[in-house]
């Protein structure tokens, strides 16, 4: 019996080891079907790009080149838009998007559009409908060109210029006669775009014939036979237009002797500077590119763009460094 009771013991001791074990046993829930021990995160959503789109400057390589110049490592792209400013109204990007609308026409509504828009207003034009702008005021371009032909460092006053002028009633051409009155400017020679009438009693034959633009070489061909080297210090003109075929026809002839001054910068004659063609006056195209950009970048990013005035800048020919 004691032997009995002893091995009883044993087994009692033993059972009850084994239920303190399975009770710190730790039990699972069930798993729905599928489930998994690890959850995945949730993927990070892709940004959408940015765009900032231009309407109307498709010729206009100079701002053109002032946007990119700013956009760069912005992480924003750049999209010219071809169909000038009116294909601003069907423009319906999928990016985030904002827009850089040029101006070029004195009277020139900005279309609806379903993105911001900042303006640049090259000419100077109003801007109505409450449309952020740059504005361009060109006021004092001709007086600035002007005093920069009478007062380059090799010319002695009165400086010997032939004018080559719009009109007779333009700005430009009363701020040149003021200068002759003072005894700044000895006016050599004059042409007038308008009514292709000059000063002098050059005129070019069958002019009827020909377009503006031969009209105009022709007569400065005539003109600058008359002067020999050391004769004609400058030629200062009104446009961009007049000025590049002054200079045209000056290098076609072989004479450096004579330097052309520009009242403006049309006809992109900023990209036409050269020791012939030395000095422009105007909007410096490159700089209203870069502004724009900084302004409609504001506008992309829900903020307030802030409108400005451009005024002109005198821009000299530059050798490009070797």
């Amino acid at each position: 019996m004691k032997r009995l009771f002893i091995l009883l013991s044993i087994l009692l001791i033993t059972l009850l080891a084994l239920s303190a074990c399975v009770v710190n046993i730790p039990t699972f829930s069930a798993l729905p079907s599928g489930a998994s021990l690890l959850q995945t995160p949730a993927p990070t959503p892709t940004p959408k790009p940015r765009v900032i789109a231009v309407f109307g400057a498709e010729n206009a390589t100079a701002f053109l080149d002032g946007v990119s110049s700013a956009a760069a490592d912005s992480g924003i792209e750049v999209v010219v838009v071809k169909g000038g400013i009116e294909a601003l109204s069907t423009y319906a990007p999928e990016e985030d998007a904002a827009a850089i609308v040029y101006i070029t026409r004195k009277s020139q509504a900005i279309p609806p559009a379903s993105i911001p828009v900042y303006a640049y207003a090259s000419t100077g034009q109003s801007v109505s409908g409450g449309v952020f702008y740059l504005g361009y005021d060109g006021a004092n371009e001709a007086q600035l060109a002007l005093t920069s032909a009478i007062e380059y460092p090799p010319h002695l006053t009165p400086v010997r210029m032939i004018g080559l002028f719009t009109s007779q009633t333009s700005a430009a051409y009363t701020i040149y006669a003021n200068a002759k009155a003072a005894g700044q400017v000895f006016s050599k020679m004059e042409y007038f775009e308008d009514s292709n009438e000059t000063s002098s009693e050059i005129s070019s034959e069958n002019s009827a014939e020909v377009s503006p633009e031969a009209a105009l070489e022709g007569w400065l061909s005539d003109a600058f036979s008359r002067y020999y080297p050391g004769m004609l210090d400058a030629v200062y003109a009104e446009t961009g237009a007049l000025a590049i075929t002054a200079a045209d026809v000056l290098a076609s002839l072989g004479r450096s002797d004579i330097e052309v001054f520009s009242a403006a910068t049309d006809a992109q004659a900023e990209s036409k500077l050269s020791p012939i063609l030395v000095c422009i006056v105007g909007a410096n195209e490159h700089d209203a590119g870069a502004r724009c950009f900084a302004e409609a970048k504001k506008l992309l990013e829900g903020e307030k763009a802030q409108s400005g005035i451009l005024l002109p800048e005198t821009i000299w020919y530059s050798p490009a460094p070797n």
